[in-house]
C-alpha cells in the first residue's frame, strides 16, 4: 500500500463530520511548517499557524521535535493540515507591527551592557558582573523566543 493511500485510510479513521483530528509526533520544524510522523508515515508542510504567510503580526508556537501534537484538517483530507496543540513548545516567535520581540529585547540588553552611567563622581559603565548577568538574561530569553 502506498504512503498516500495509507494516510488517507488513517484520515478516514479519524474523520468526524467532515473534519479530522488526530495525534502525531513532530519530526522536524521548517520555518512556519513542520513534518509530522503518524504511525511511521512522514507528512511535510503541516502548518504551525493559520497560514504559512509571513506577516507583520503573528505569534508562532514552535513545537519541539519529538513532542506529541494534535493535528487537524478542516477538509478531512491531506490538504490544509495544521497543528492544533503541542505538548512541548520549543520556542515562541512574537512579531507585532513588524517588530520581533526577541530582536527588540536583544537590542535593549546590548544597549544596557554598553550604557554609560552618570554619577556625581563622573561617568562610568556597568561593572563586569552586571554585564555578565545581562548576557545570561539575553541567552535565557533566546531559549524561549525566536
Amino acid at each position: 500500500m502506498d504512503k498516500y493511500r495509507r494516510i488517507s485510510e488513517l484520515l478516514k479513521y479519524f474523520r468526524f463530520n467532515g473534519q479530522a483530528f488526530f495525534p502525531a509526533t513532530i519530526e522536524s520544524v521548517e520555518g512556519n511548517t513542520c513534518t509530522i510522523n503518524i504511525d511511521g508515515l512522514l507528512i511535510s508542510d503541516v502548518r504551525l499557524k493559520a497560514t504559512t504567510a509571513k506577516t507583520d503580526n503573528q505569534v508562532l508556537l514552535i513545537p519541539m521535535p519529538g513532542s506529541n501534537v494534535l493535528i487537524g484538517s478542516f477538509s478531512g483530507d491531506l490538504n490544509n493540515l495544521f497543528v492544533l496543540a503541542a505538548d512541548i513548545i520549543d520556542k515562541i516567535e512574537l512579531t507585532c507591527n513588524g517588530q520581533n520581540l526577541m530582536q527588540l529585547l536583544s537590542q535593549l540588553l546590548q544597549l544596557l551592557s554598553k550604557a554609560q552611567v552618570i554619577t556625581p563622581n563622573g561617568t562610568g559603565t556597568f561593572d563586569p558582573g552586571t554585564i555578565s548577568q545581562l548576557n545570561v538574561i539575553e541567552n535565557s530569553l533566546k531559549q524561549i523566543f525566536k
